[in-house]
């Protein structure tokens, strides 16, 4: 950034680092959407009912009538890994979160000390508030 007089100007590389930030939100942005769409999808799939294969281990066609089906969907291998990928979201999630609000708190604390304010601290009281980023502190 060069200042001159009344009016501030930005030079090339400047403009460049926003282009790869927009493009790394954008890309944030996206990922977001598929992890939803993703949650959805293994949230409903681990409620159905289990699935039945089309042909028995030993090779006649499966039953679709599983004889106890409450101890089938309880069981099923399939199922369980849709929930841990479940658990494995939740677990992980809060310290996404942590990160992107850290960054965003660090960004607002320069922001205010280049505006000449106070910076505001920014606290979720969680305990996995940190923060992240060049001006935290």
């Amino acid at each position: 950034m060069i200042a001159g007089g009344d009016h501030v100007t930005y030079s090339p590389d400047h403009v460049a680092v926003g282009k790869q930030t927009e493009a790394l939100l954008a890309a944030l942005n996206d990922a977001i959407s598929d992890l939803r769409q993703l949650v959805s999808a293994l949230e409903d799939a681990s409620t159905m009912p289990a699935r039945v294969p089309d042909v028995d281990t030993d090779g006649r066609h499966a039953t679709r009538q599983p004889g106890r089906p409450t101890e089938k969907t309880a069981l099923d291998e399939l199922r369980a890994a849709l929930r841990t990928e479940l658990n494995s979201a939740d677990a992980m999630l809060p310290r996404v979160i942590a990160i992107v609000r850290g960054l965003s708190a660090s960004m607002d604390r320069a922001l205010a000390r280049w505006e000449g304010e106070e910076p505001v601290l920014h606290h979720s009281g969680g305990p996995d508030d940190h923060s992240y980023g060049s001006a935290g502190h």
